[in-house]
């Protein structure tokens, strides 16, 4: 009897076990030494060319990319206006700054032990020291050291197994391979410590700004979304903004005074990054406000600020870079319950071999987010 009992309340396992060493033969019989990766050979000129499929070492894991989204980070390396310390130009980069994937483990290098192959998982994209007073407060975003898990245009990417989150069962891929920008949003929401009273201005109507506005309608605060592109408004619209403004047609500054009886924005997000979406910023925040500065400026610039603006408002202005580990982890929470829907933004989708098409759909603002299956 008890033999019986235990190949009872072991078959349940014995079957996940099973289905999960079935999809790893599928696998393997597909797997080769050579894939197809995407370079940068200098800027402007990307091609798709074979490469050697990663090998695991100690503590590492090789996963099937299934999906990425194109960054804007990945459109200025691309043009030039920004450069990684770990990723060049040519071929000694496949993959070159895609970081937006999620995919499929294949196989493991020794001693990996949180992570199996079968599962599926995003990246945390951050590698850093671990010493310095950043890594120690759990700050590893502001890491002299920091480095970023970067490849995922490419068939395969190597990855260490402490950068590797798994997936839950429901979420799809198409959501969760935009699990990072969808963390940075976060990161930078909690810096402005927002209440449902609240109104908030997004500046910038492109992807990241719509990112923000779905996570912002969570919080149940009003939003009003500033842009000039007119199919992005529109999904601005459906995604739930209270106000939508056309900057090209409407004065930012009148309309949002006119939508809080004069006070202005409780919290402005600059999702986009120049010297007049700034100075749009200082004019519509109100007293006691608070402006996220989210986008990074290529190139930079420098503008002329009153400090009794601050000081006589009580202004607070942040900054906020990549995101935290907590952030990640939140990100996919929400996904899975239903709270957001990062692929609702994606209007476009390439295989690999047209990721020179997928880049200049993005150029062009053709498309509002692109992703590249390889």
């Amino acid at each position: 009897m008890d033999s019986v009992l235990s190949l009872s309340i072991g078959e349940p396992e014995r079957r996940e076990e099973d289905m999960r060493l079935s999809y790893i033969a599928i696998e393997a019989s597909k797997y080769s030494a050579v894939m197809k990766a995407a370079f940068v050979l200098s800027p402007h000129k990307v091609v798709i060319e074979d490469a050697a499929i990663p090998v695991p070492r100690e503590r590492e894991v090789l996963v099937r990319v299934e999906a990425c989204g194109i960054c804007a980070s990945d459109i200025k390396f691309f043009n030039g206006l920004k450069s990684y310390r770990e990723t060049s130009f040519g071929k000694s980069s496949p993959g070159f700054t895609g970081h937006e994937w999620a995919g499929v483990v294949v196989s493991t290098g020794q001693d990996v032990k949180t992570i199996r192959e079968g599962d599926r998982v995003v990246p945390y994209i951050i590698t850093s020291c671990g010493l310095c007073k950043y890594c120690r407060a759990g700050r590893e975003n502001l890491c002299a050291e920091k480095r970023y898990v970067h490849g995922g245009f490419a068939e395969y990417i190597k990855v260490p197994e402490q950068n590797l989150i798994r997936i839950p069962e429901n979420i799809r891929v198409e959501d969760a391979c935009l699990t990072e920008p969808t963390a940075c949003c976060l990161h930078a929401i909690e810096q402005l410590d927002l209440k449902s009273e609240d109104t908030v201005a997004i500046i910038g109507d492109g992807p990241m700004g719509l990112l923000h506005l779905q996570l912002i309608r969570n919080l149940r605060s009003k939003v009003i979304m500033i842009g000039h592109h007119e199919g992005r408004l529109k999904m601005a619209n459906t995604l739930g903004a209270d106000l939508v403004i056309n900057s090209l047609e409407i004065d930012p500054y009148k309309a949002v005074m006119e939508a809080t009886d004069g006070y202005g924005a409780d919290a402005v997000i600059l999702a986009i990054n120049n010297r007049d979406a700034m100075s749009t910023a200082l004019r519509l925040v109100s007293k006691g406000g608070r402006i996220n500065i989210f986008a990074g400026a290529h190139p930079d610039y420098e503008i002329s600020i009153s400090p009794n603006k601050i000081h006589y408002s009580e202004l607070t202005i942040t900054g906020s870079a990549d995101a935290l580990r907590k952030n990640y982890h939140e990100a996919l929470s929400l996904m899975e319950k239903g709270a957001v829907k990062p692929s609702a933004i994606v209007t476009h989708t390439f295989p690999l071999e047209k990721i020179g098409e997928a880049i200049d759909a993005v150029q062009k603002r053709a498309a509002i987010k692109a992703v590249v299956k390889p």
